[in-house]
């Protein structure tokens, strides 16, 4: 393949579809560990930001002794 004079060898060009999608699975992981530090919510943080905060509630009960129901179900 030919770009902008230069000649690019058959492996640069073979990229598979496997190549693309983890590609953008890195993407929404760096998206997604951004926003969860910045505090900003977005679609792709929410889980996180959800599950993080259930951790947070079930080590403070179990440190205080407070009973929470969920708590008793785990």
């Amino acid at each position: 393949m030919y770009d902008n004079g230069t000649i690019l060898d058959n492996q640069t060009c073979s990229i598979s579809p496997n190549d693309l999608i983890e590609a953008f699975k890195k993407g929404v992981q760096n998206i997604s560990a951004l926003s969860l530090e910045t505090g900003i919510v977005t679609e792709v943080s929410a889980p996180h930001a959800i599950i993080n905060s259930f951790k947070s509630l079930a080590a403070i009960g179990l440190e205080t002794g407070y009973k929470f129901d969920f708590l008793e179900k785990i």
